[in-house]
């Protein structure tokens, strides 16, 4: 039996990254702290989206990537997205259309 120590030296972290939920998790991270960097803010830690999209299924996140990315402010449209409002379960943009 190998010791805890002989475990996390070889432990592979690049195999971690191949969940397509933490490579989501990932892509969010970087956009979200690439514009914050921008504008002068601190940078979010990766747990505060993990906690954010908890609720979120793999094909749920896989939306809210591409409709942030199509948006001119990628955090403002997935921190608007994931706002709870009252009794509303559509988002703004569905009422424009």
């Amino acid at each position: 039996m190998r010791s805890l120590d002989e475990n996390l030296k070889n432990r592979d972290i690049k195999r971690l990254f191949k969940h397509p939920r933490l490579k989501m998790l990932d892509e969010f991270h970087r956009r979200i702290n690439t514009e914050r960097r921008a504008a002068d803010m601190k940078e979010l830690p990766v747990r505060v989206i993990a906690i954010k999209t908890a609720h979120l299924s793999i094909e749920d996140m896989d939306y809210l990537l591409k409709r942030c990315s199509q948006s001119p402010n990628f955090s403002r449209c997935f921190f608007g997205s994931l706002k709870i409002r009252d009794g509303s379960t559509s988002s703004p943009q569905d009422e424009k259309n």
